[in-house]
C-alpha cells in the first residue's frame, strides 16, 4: 500500500502521482482524513465536518490524532490496515517508532470507546475496522 497525503497547492501533484501509478496498473487511492462527511454506525458516529466522534449520543473526547485515525479506519471498513500504513497516513512521516505509536493510540482510543474491541479489531497485518459492531 502507498499513502500519498498532500495538501493545499499540493494537490496538484497527488492527482499526478495518482495519475503516474494508474498508467502504470498500480492500484492507488486517495486516504482523506479531511473528510465532509457523516458515517453512521450502531452506536458510532464520525462527523468528518466538526471532527467529533459519538457513542451513543455522548461526545468522544478524542485527540486530533485519535479522531484522524477512527476516520481513516472508519472510511475502509473490513481493510487491514498495517501499523506502517496508519501511522504514515495519519502521522504523516515514517518513524522507527511506529509500532508503538500506533498500538498505544490504539488502545486509547479502544479505552475511551469503552474498552473493548467493538469497532477497532487485531488482526494479522494490523487493524480492521468492523463496520458493524462485534462484541467479543
Amino acid at each position: 500500500m502507498i499513502i500519498i497525503q498532500a495538501n493545499g497547492a499540493e494537490g496538484d501533484l497527488e492527482e499526478k502521482i495518482l495519475a503516474l501509478l494508474r498508467r502504470e496498473d498500480i492500484a492507488a487511492e486517495r486516504v482523506s482524513l479531511s473528510s465532509r462527511h457523516t458515517l453512521t454506525f450502531p452506536e458510532l458516529t464520525i462527523d468528518g465536518r466538526s471532527q467529533q466522534a459519538f457513542q451513543n449520543g455522548t461526545a468522544l473526547a478524542l485527540t486530533r490524532i485519535e479522531f484522524n485515525m477512527l476516520l481513516l479506519l472508519a472510511s475502509n471498513p473490513g481493510v487491514t490496515l498495517s501499523k506502517e500504513d496508519l501511522f504514515s497516513a495519519v502521522w504523516g512521516r515514517d518513524s522507527a517508532d511506529t509500532l508503538k505509536v500506533v498500538a498505544n493510540t490504539v488502545s486509547n482510543l479502544r479505552r475511551k470507546m469503552g474498552g473493548s474491541q467493538t469497532y477497532i479489531r487485531t488482526v494479522r497485518g494490523g487493524y480492521v475496522f468492523s463496520a458493524v459492531s462485534v462484541t467479543a
